[in-house]
Parts: C-alpha cells; sequence; structure tokens
C-alpha cells in the first residue's frame, strides 16, 4: 500500500454532470473523519510502505482549515509526497496556506477551454480555475497538472487546445476516459467514452511523435513529451487498456471506509477502529486490508477489468 488516496469530503462546489447527481444527499459532517484520525491511519499505513498520499473531495477546498491536514500529514516523516486534487474554483485564495503546508502538488480538474461549454459540464467559471493556476505558478507548485475527462460528442474536439494550454501555462495535461461510476443515478453509455488512442494519434499529426516520459506522482497515466516544448501529456485509459495489474493504490472515503478500487463498490469500514480501537486492532486491520487488496485485485482482472455494481458517485468516492 504505496499510495493512499484520502476523501475529506462528499461535497463540492461545481456541479459535473457525471460526477455529481442534483438529488445527492451528504454525509453528515459527524460521520466524517476528522483530520487528526485520518493523520492516524497514514501513520499506521506507513508501516507497509506507505509514502504517498493525495487529497481529495468532492472538493477538499470546501472543507475549513485543509491546510491543517497537510500539515499534519507532512509531520509523518515517512510521506514524502502530498498531492491535492481540486477542481480550482477557490484554489487561488487557498494556494499559498496551502504551499506553506508543505503540499507539493497540485491536480486541477478542467474538462474544456471553452468557457460557455465548462459552464455547460461544471456550472463554474473556467477564470477562476486559470487564476488559480496563476497564482500556484507564481508559489512555486510544480507539476502542475491537468486532469481532462474527454467525453465522445462533446470535448473531444478540444485535444489540441489542452496542448497548446499545456505549452503555454507550462503545465501537464493528463486525458481521461469517462468511467461507469454512479450506476443508476449518473448516465453512462458506452458510446461516451472517447478511446484515447485517437487522441493521441491526433496529437502526433500536428506535433509528431510522442516520447515516452515520466512524470513525478503519474500513477495511472501513460506520460509522454513533446520533446520540441518539453510539453508532457498523459493518457488515463481505464476503458480501452486498463493498467490495474501491480496496483496498491487505496482510497479512504470521507465517512472512513477503505476502498480497494474504482471498479468496485467493495470497502472495508475502518472508522470505528480508528475511533475506538487499540494500535494493534488497527495494525490488525491494515494487515487484513493488505489481502483483501490482493484478492480484488485478482478478482478484477479474472472478470476482464469490468467496472461491477459501481453504484457510489465519484463525488463521494474521492476524485
Amino acid at each position: 500500500m504505496s499510495y493512499l488516496r484520502i476523501s475529506v469530503t462528499d461535497k463540492c462546489n461545481l456541479k459535473c454532470f457525471y460526477c455529481r447527481p442534483d438529488n445527492m444527499e451528504f454525509i453528515p459532517h459527524d460521520e466524517i473523519l476528522r483530520y487528526e484520525e485520518i493523520a492516524k491511519l497514514v501513520k499506521a499505513m506507513t508501516k507497509y510502505g506507505l509514502k504517498k498520499v493525495r487529497i481529495t473531495g468532492g472538493e477538499p477546498l470546501v472543507r475549513p482549515q485543509i491546510e491543517n491536514l497537510v500539515s499534519l500529514l507532512k509531520s509523518i516523516p515517512q510521506i514524502e509526497d502530498i498531492g491535492m486534487t481540486t477542481n480550482g474554483i477557490t484554489l487561488s485564495y487557498h494556494a499559498e496556506k496551502l504551499r506553506k503546508a508543505g503540499l507539493n502538488r497540485l491536480n486541477i480538474s478542467i474538462d474544456s477551454l471553452k468557457p460557455d461549454l465548462f459552464y455547460k459540464i461544471t456550472k463554474g467559471r473556467l477564470e477562476d480555475v486559470l487564476e488559480g493556476i496563476r497564482v500556484s505558478k507564481k508559489l512555486g507548485f510544480d507539476p502542475i497538472k491537468i486532469n481532462a475527462v474527454v467525453i465522445k460528442g462533446l470535448n473531444e474536439d478540444e485535444a489540441l487546445d489542452f496542448v497548446e494550454f499545456a505549452i503555454d501555462y507550462g503545465v501537464e495535461v493528463r486525458f481521461i476516459e469517462m468511467m461507469p461510476l454512479g450506476q443508476g443515478s449518473i448516465k453512462w453509455e458506452k458510446d461516451m467514452v472517447q478511446p484515447l488512442e485517437e487522441i493521441k494519434r491526433k496529437i502526433e499529426e500536428k506535433y509528431g511523435t510522442l516520447i515516452p516520459s515520466f512524470s513525478i506522482g503519474s500513477g495511472a497515466a501513460r506520460v509522454y513529451e513533446i520533446p520540441k516544448y518539453k510539453a508532457k501529456i498523459g493518457f488515463i485509459t481505464p476503458i480501452s487498456n486498463p493498467f490495474c495489474d501491480g496496483c496498491s493504490k487505496l482510497r479512504l472515503t470521507a465517512e472512513g471506509s477503505i476502498k480497494l478500487c474504482l471498479r468496485t463498490d467493495e470497502e472495508i469500514p475502518v472508522k470505528e477502529v480508528l475511533r475506538y480501537g487499540s494500535e494493534e486492532d488497527l495494525d490488525r486491520f491494515l494487515q487484513q486490508v493488505l489481502v483483501a487488496k490482493e484478492i480484488s485485485n485478482l478478482k478484477i482482472k479474472n472478470s476482464s477489468y469490468a467496472f461491477s455494481d459501481c453504484v457510489r458517485v465519484m463525488t463521494s468516492i474521492g476524485g
């Protein structure tokens, strides 16, 4: 378990149609893990190899004093890298406090560079996000990665615009295939998936052959570089080309469950152990998680990497 994504809230100040249904009921605040409980779990997990964490939501910046969690995580010697995935809407107001607290890196979600389409997808203002990027660049966040979910028939024609954006802003862009999460409450159809191999081919037609590369914290992305511009482009392909083999990533939900993978709703509650158990109880729990993760990986491989009964919506899982 080298990598943990930590959801600190299921609330969000945007309403992306593929992530959050209009009638969503949020988790009561007293059921959400406290920052000290999250830090306790992270510290215990370092015994089993945890070195990297990423703070997510919902939108993590809507939770008050989120920089306090960053400070707590930074104080754990074994944690080498702390990242955050944010929609960037209020980032310009938080970036300096996050930087001082010890946040290393930022992933910022932008699904369209057209203000009108951005609003249609998110009900937010693109300019607010761009300002957050500008402020964060000045503060020294590097790399800053832009996550773009590509939806066929909606924004796949912006691929080259995103490459130009990466060059102009000095950021990395990662294209992501839309996943069938939130079944029953989120619209998802196979023909909404834009295979990213086609996007890669379109980029190479204009910029030449992409060279395989590496990016800090690249995780699931297959990363390439455009040599002439030193710009990095990543592709995350859970549908067309799964990357599950050997995965050691875990997710912690805001209400305190360990989620083994996005492809299944299988979760293991940890809140009671954190609040009322001993250190030995927590250690035994983590040993069980290690076994469960291996079994989960095997089940997913044997099911041809299917998404099985993924009822939870993305905003309640953590991006």
